[in-house]
């Protein structure tokens, strides 16, 4: 038996008891002052006994909802709930198909708001759904605070270096009341929103706008977090504004300040300094955030943010605009500007193990730089949403990022023999680069449900346009040690005086078909087709120094490259989707092809027409419980294409004793990727428990081949290496594994009025390589393990104390002798103290310990910062703070990266021990929010599947609204 017929067969095992008829409950909610609906209200149906377990659905754009799977002649009882409304409940006895309980009126609570905060326990969370949802109330933060301090507190969740993760994943999107703030940046929005207006925060797998309309997931979804702002501040200004200046010139000033008017939300942001203070992500669109040399294995594509304080000391300038708006009763816009520019000035010291087989030729390599770099970033992004009717919506997303990069580097590296510590190369040069460029990218997405319930139709079409241009300039004088028996007096030296241009574009227009048909009222089924056309060029000039007329003329043709890509992926597949009670289930199938097509076009005339033929099974199953217990597995295979730059096969000199290359010969990644999780949450559990597990397994891995040149020797590509000089090219390999595990644990210590997070983890990491033609698989085990304890006390008081430690070991297949153990650890303490009459002390202090690294890096300092303030005017507004940085002077930075090839230590530049004072005004103007604007935050789902369960796949069945995959 084929695979194809298995796949048929399978699937009518799957619907074959799903043809069963089933009595329907329908109804619709609405305001009970404005009459408009209510979109997005859950709504809770289960039978009307004392232990019967409820299913939810949500209601649709006109506030209509339809639960279906129910049986006849028996009794319901039906809930509606929903934030700032009183519940609704009703019991039924179901005698016909369809039973309608026409229009259900909820009533406004925002009155009570005040009464609420104080009276009785706060649930601190809930599982509903798919969504885990933490109620702000439940944990206590000073008025200062940002969104950022708030969400430390919640269990599961965690910042460290500015990238957030919550239930052991990185959190790639965060929203609020359901729409954009400042486009897919989630630092802008948690750095710049304060905590006092949070009511909820929700945590989900929010899937891509297509999948979210047919509960089919596409393997798009992003872990979101959505900010539910609180009902009586959704109608006012509010922000802080400050200024500072200290010691060593050290100066900080900035802001942010919102207006909200119901549907319509200003924000405004900026923020200048030289202290490393950074309130937005990074955006790289020209791969140049990793330095001079480049490493080519493994993948990475432009446009990525990096969050986290850069190396070094870095000065700041950034400016952002944020709005959003609900025009009529069909129009949703949002859409935001956002310029940052940055100086950075960096000293670094770096310290690579290298392994070959035997180990007589280990190396050692040893390099310090500085390096001044600035960087400009323009971000334009839009979100169009037209309802043009109950059954068919327009969304149209557009986004346009500009970068223009300047840096300047000065390097010294030396490479020793680790047996003895000869001397083998060394290399002196300086560096100048200037890189600018641009990304376009547009989806339009059109959905159409028609009068069949669950029969639906959408086309994305996706358009996506980069440009790049640059120029480097390299001096280098680079000496060779030749003769080992004499020590260093037999040298000989090159030096290299170069300027080269570099240019790459690349268009690609890709169209996705999706059609789902209702086969009964628990299943459906989905047919895909897609096709993506990707054409890149990139091309490199490179000239020597002519020195006959002072002029870079000499065309060096072993570092010049013309190079044209072409990627056409036809997809088409075919899915069933399942869903009664408590469990779901969604199973599909795709058949891909992909052509590549590339074409050398200079120095010499070579080309590649490569065909590839994919099977792409996925499979996800999901069970919750009325309890809060939820249970998902999910399967998914893909492929992942290499880049232009991994194709190209010029040489880059960044490092003249570490060249690299690209590689035309380059096929597709093809992965396995299993992740399984189990949680525990609910208004009656006293604790959250989320246990998790994410293996992937990559065939045809990207991953590097170095050669290690053991004498002067010319490669078969032509390209000539004096000794101890290295050569890296991405290679395919198959055995790269990468499996993740998380335990986390979270309980409110109610009679210490303390909340804690523990955590515990499990990694590994197979990563395969190539040293010398020899292949090596470097193998990394790591435990971690983290503590969080923070105060619920008061408003006045608020302390975090944490640990976290990583234990690492390393094995290494071509040097056994060379396997590594290292320990870091590191213990944070952190106060904000308001007493007296606005007085206000805060202290945060950091340990951090390293254990096992090379020579010279393990160490163990402590960063200590603290500060006294005072406020004043009216409500506290205005509040002058001393603060002192670094009070112990030992500030420092260590990081290891361990590779299939080498072992790095790499130290970095800090910001050193100054004091600053500063003034900080903040505005808080609220109003009450008219009873018309009252659903002004609310989600707009477009009725899709008209009574199938739609935020299915990863995002979890969340009946007819869809789950909380927010339509943004």
């Amino acid at each position: 038996m084929n695979r194809f017929t298995f796949f048929v067969l399978l699937l009518a095992g799957f619907a074959a008891p799903a043809f069963a008829q089933n009595a329907q409950i329908t109804g619709s909610v609405v305001d009970s002052v404005s009459r408009e609906a209510v979109v997005g209200a859950y709504v809770a149906v289960s039978r009307n006994t004392p232990d019967s377990k409820p299913e939810y659905v949500t209601t649709d754009v006109n506030g209509k909802f339809t639960f279906t799977g129910l049986s006849k002649q028996v009794s319901y009882l039906v809930k509606v709930s929903y934030l700032s409304y009183k519940d609704f409940s009703r019991t039924v006895t179901v005698t016909k198909d369809i039973e309608n309980l026409g229009t259900i009126t909820l009533t406004e609570a925002v009155a009570n708001l005040k009464e609420v905060k104080v009276v009785g326990q706060v649930t601190a969370m809930e599982q509903k759904g798919d969504t885990t949802q933490f109620n702000a109330a439940a944990f206590k933060t000073n008025p200062d605070a940002t969104t950022e301090d708030l969400i430390q507190k919640m269990p599961g969740i965690t910042v460290t270096n500015g990238t957030v993760t919550a239930h052991g994943e990185t959190v790639n999107r965060v929203l609020v009341d359901g729409k954009p703030f400042f486009g897919d940046d989630a630092a802008l929005t948690l750095k710049n929103l304060p905590a006092e207006v949070v009511d909820k925060i929700e945590v989900f797998d929010k899937l891509s706008d297509q999948a979210q309309f047919t509960g089919f997931d596409d393997g798009n979804a992003q872990k979101t977090i959505n900010i539910v702002t609180k009902a009586d501040k959704r109608m006012g200004q509010f922000g802080k504004i400050f200024a500072g200046y200290g010691l060593d010139d050290r100066y900080q000033a900035g802001g942010n300040v919102s207006f909200f008017k119901g549907n319509q939300r200003i924000s405004v942001i900026g923020l200048s300094n030289n202290i490393n203070n950074q309130n937005f992500s990074s955006q790289d669109l020209l791969g140049v955030s990793g330095g001079g040399g480049g490493n080519r294995g493994g993948g990475g594509s432009a446009g990525n943010f990096l969050v986290g304080n850069q190396s070094g000391i870095t000065g700041t300038n950034s400016f952002g605009l944020n709005y959003s708006n609900k025009i009529g009763k069909k129009l949703d816009v949002s859409g935001s500007y956002f310029f940052n520019r940055t100086s950075n000035s960096n000293v670094q010291g770096l310290s690579q193990q290298y392994f070959l087989q035997g180990g007589a030729g280990d190396q050692l390599y040893k390099e310090n730089s500085r390096t001044n770099t600035t960087n400009s970033n323009h971000r334009l992004n839009f979100r169009i949403e037209y309802n043009i009717d109950p059954k068919n919506s327009l969304i149209i997303t557009p986004r346009l990022s500009f970068q223009d990069n300047h840096s300047g580097s000065v390097k010294a590296g030396l490479t020793t023999l680790a047996s003895d510590g000869s001397n083998v190369n060394s290399s002196d040069n300086s560096q100048g680069n200037s890189n600018k460029g641009y990304n376009f990218s547009n989806d339009i997405l059109f959905r159409h449900a028609f009068e069949k319930k669950g029969r639906t139709v959408s086309f994305n079409l996706n358009t996506q346009i980069n440009d790049k241009n640059g120029r480097r300039d390299l001096y280098s004088r680079n000496t060779y040690f030749d003769n080992l028996a004499l020590g260093d007096t037999m040298m000989r030296g090159d030096t290299i005086d170069q300027r080269s241009f570099t240019h790459s574009d690349g268009i690609t227009l890709g169209g996705n078909f999706v059609y789902t048909e209702p086969i009964s009222t628990t299943g459906q089924l989905q047919f895909n087709y897609g096709l993506t056309v990707q054409n890149s060029n990139s091309s490199k000039d490179t000239y020597n120094m002519s020195y006959d007329d002072g002029t870079y003329s000499d065309l060096d043709s072993l570092l010049t490259n013309n190079f044209d890509n072409r990627y056409i992926t036809n997809r088409a597949g075919l899915g069933y989707r399942y869903r009664k009670n408590s469990w779901s289930a969604n199973l599909g199938l795709d058949f891909q092809n992909t052509g590549l097509y590339s074409q050398q076009l200079a120095p010499i005339n070579n080309k590649v027409d490569q065909s590839f033929t994919n099977i792409l099974p996925n499979f996800m199953v999901n069970y919750r419980s009325k309890e809060g217990a939820q249970f998902r597995a999910f399967f998914r295979s893909s492929t992942n294409q290499p880049s232009i730059s991994q194709l190209q096969n010029v040489v880059d000199n960044s490092n003249p004793l570490s060249l690299t290359a690209g590689n035309p010969d380059l096929k597709q990644e093809y992965r396995n990727m299993i992740n399984v999780r189990y949680s525990l949450a609910g208004a009656k559990r006293p604790y959250s428990l989320n246990a998790m597990i994410f293996v992937t397994q990559t065939n045809n891995a990207i991953v590097n081949s170095t050669y290690i040149a053991q004498q002067p020797e010319t490669l078969p590509n032509g390209l000539f290496l004096e000794r101890g000089a290295k050569f890296t090219a991405p290679i395919n390999v198959d055995g790269s594994w990468n499996a993740r595990s998380l335990f986390a644990y979270g309980k409110p210590i109610a009679p210490l009025k303390l909340n804690l997070n523990l955590s515990t983890g499990f990694n590994y990491v197979r990563s395969p390589g190539m040293i010398n033609n020899v292949p090596n698989y470097s193998n990394t085990y790591a435990i971690s393990q983290g503590l969080v304890v923070s105060s619920n006390i008061s408003d006045k008081l608020d302390f975090t104390v944490s640990y976290s430690g990583n234990y690492n070991v390393v094995r290494n297949s071509i040097q056994p002798n060379l396997n590594n153990n290292y320990y870091t650890q590191g213990i944070t303490g952190r106060v904000n103290w308001i007493f007296g009459k606005g007085f206000v002390f805060q202290s945060d202090i950091n340990n951090q310990s390293y254990r096992g690294l090379g020579a010279g890096f393990n160490q163990n300092f402590t960063l200590w910062n603290a500060s006294v303030g005072k406020k004043f005017l009216k409500n506290n507004a205005g509040e002058l703070k001393l603060t002192v940085f670094d009070i112990l002077k030992q500030n420092n930075s260590i990081t290891r990266n361990v590779t299939e090839t080498y072992v790095q230590d790499v130290t970095n530049r800090v910001l050193t021990q100054y004091a600053m004072l500063t003034f900080t005004y903040t505005l808080r103007n609220f109003g009450k929010m008219p009873s018309n604007n009252g659903d002004g935050y609310r989600r707009r789902d477009f009725d899709g599947g008209a009574g199938f369960p739609r935020g299915g796949g990863m995002g979890g069945d969340r009946g007819q609204g869809g789950g909380r995959g927010f339509n943004n």
